[in-house]
């Protein structure tokens, strides 16, 4: 076998996940909003993330998010601050949860989330509107 069918073989995983990810990415208007996942959890409060991004044109903000799974939403600047109420998204300067930073606190669970779930939030925005995605639960993004 030749070394590029080699590295062929051994990138296909890599363009696989890049795929999916791909996939579950969202366009709103003039916002980017990328793969949104959360951990998975027994208690009644988990974090979900997703990278937001103002792609061009004017700023926006977030300011409400909803679920069927949960019974409120809370935007979390840095773990252990108290929550904002809203999040404004500036062009060229993208938003980008993680588990010890920017995040949105769902509450008031209505079941357990598990690993491979999934669900629907509602992310409202001041200047397009609401978009549904779908949330995936997760250990870490793209784990299964």
């Amino acid at each position: 076998m030749s070394l590029i069918s080699r590295r062929s073989i051994l990138a296909m995983p890599a363009l696989l996940v890049a795929g999916e990810a791909l996939a579950h990415s969202y366009r709103h208007g003039d916002l980017m909003i990328g793969h949104a996942w959360c951990l998975p959890s027994e208690a009644p409060t988990t974090k979900a993330f997703m990278p937001l991004a103002v792609v061009q044109g004017q700023p926006d903000a977030l300011t409400g998010a909803q679920s069927p799974v949960a019974e409120g939403a809370q935007f979390v600047p840095v773990a252990g601050q108290a929550p904002a109420p809203r999040w404004d998204i500036i062009p060229r300067r993208p938003i980008g949860m993680r588990i010890d930073g920017p995040h949105i606190l769902l509450t008031g669970l209505r079941r357990p989330l598990k690993v491979r779930d999934r669900f629907p939030l509602t992310l409202v925005f001041e200047r397009n509107g609401p978009k549904e995605v779908e949330v995936w639960v997760e250990r870490s993004p793209y784990s299964s």
